[in-house]
């Protein structure tokens, strides 16, 4: 039998199933009858290559980042102090709200912060470790009720992973995959696969910048590589096109090195394509962005000045499908369709995704009318 305390405990565990990565007005009310609290908002800063060359240095709130509250409980040594609690900021302020579960006054408490969110994504600090990025708050004593730390900066030497964390919920919250916590429709039950990036601080960037399919299938970062957020959902954007493949990608051929506007093979375009579209689309806007700040744009055409015509270039693909998922395009105004046909058809190429895969999907997209005139207009033949 439920009471109305037991109704409301259950709708609780619902509403979390049913929402992950997002706070609930039940975990607000739980954490209001918390004693012992450590409040604040977790804040990162970045030097953001999409404002241009100049790359200006701003602050933004770490969001749905995980957090763990470590304390001294009062008559324990405790040393040096055990995990009481754990969470995620919030997805949309950065905030936090770190509470104890046991009742009772607390001798010293911390909030610690790790590079990752829940255990879908992460950032690493080496190709073989899985130990994530982490820092201590300032510590309280004697906590009893609630205390604010304020506003807590992520460490100038590690920020960028934080930077890399709080740009993967874009790409999380764009992946069509509304019945599950998992990033994909392909992984519905069971623990979901984690996106790992690797990210290391020295600067000289050589044998970074590329997802290690095949080895360790994570990201590989370094240096100000992500000052960049094309960059980082790009690489990610790679990971997540193999998740919808399950676990597997195209032989990319002719591929190292390959150019937005320049000509590789139509395996390499399609997977390069992809990623760049993926990062665009994403963000917004139809360009990919490096991390010195310089943009390429994906609008181009016949006449575009010194690009390679044809679907073995990445750039008329990325094009070509962000034009196709454009609002006012004829796959219904996003990339929710064509994610559901990677997920069942996947494709060796550009051409066998818009001639032969297409068609396949349910309801069919299109390829004729206003989708084939998207990709002649990027100069891509579908004869």
């Amino acid at each position: 039998m439920l009471t109305r305390r037991n109704r409301r405990a259950a709708a609780c565990l619902t509403a979390a199933l049913l929402i992950p990565l997002t706070l609930t007005a039940c975990t607000t009310e739980s954490h209001a009858r918390a004693r012992t609290c450590l409040t604040g908002t977790l804040a990162y800063d970045h030097r953001d290559a999409e404002a241009g060359p100049a790359k200006p240095l701003v602050t933004r709130p770490a969001r749905n980042a995980n957090w763990e509250l470590w304390g001294r409980t009062s008559g324990h040594s405790d040393a040096p102090g055990r995990k009481l609690a754990t969470g995620i900021t919030d997805s949309g302020s950065g905030r936090f709200r770190a509470c104890a579960k046991e009742p009772g006054t607390l001798r010293e408490a911390h909030v610690r912060f790790r590079s990752g969110s829940t255990d879908l994504w992460r950032v690493v600090r080496s190709r073989t470790s899985q130990q994530e990025y982490a820092f201590d708050s300032p510590s309280r004593r004697d906590v009893s009720a609630d205390q604010s730390l304020g506003t807590v900066k992520v460490p100038a030497a590690m920020s960028n992973a934080w930077h890399i964390t709080d740009t993967l919920n874009l790409l999380y919250w764009k992946r069509d995959n509304p019945t599950s916590a998992c990033w994909t429709r392909r992984q519905v039950t069971g623990r979901c696969d984690q996106l790992t990036f690797v990210w290391t601080r020295r600067e000289a960037a050589e044998g970074a910048g590329y997802f290690d399919l095949g080895g360790t299938n994570r990201v590989i970062a370094a240096g100000d590589m992500t000052d960049s957020e094309h960059f980082v959902l790009h690489e990610a954007g790679h990971w997540f096109q193999w998740q919808l493949y399950g676990r597997d990608l195209p032989d990319a051929t002719n591929c190292d090195p390959h150019y937005i506007e320049k000509r590789s093979s139509g395996t390499c375009a399609w997977t390069e394509g992809f990623a760049d579209a993926t990062a665009a689309y994403v963000l917004g806007d139809h360009r990919y962005v490096d991390e010195t700040g310089a943009e390429t744009s994906l609008e181009n055409d016949a006449t575009t000045p010194g690009w390679d015509p044809g679907d073995e270039v990445q750039g008329r693909v990325g094009g070509s499908l962000l034009d196709l998922w454009a609002k006012d395009g004829p796959d219904g105004g996003s990339w929710n369709r064509t994610l559901r046909l990677m997920a069942s058809e996947p494709s060796a190429d550009f051409r066998e995704y818009f001639t032969v895969d297409r068609p396949k999907a349910s309801p069919p997209l299109s390829t004729t009318g206003s989708a084939e005139a998207i990709v002649g207009r990027h100069t891509i033949s579908t004869r």
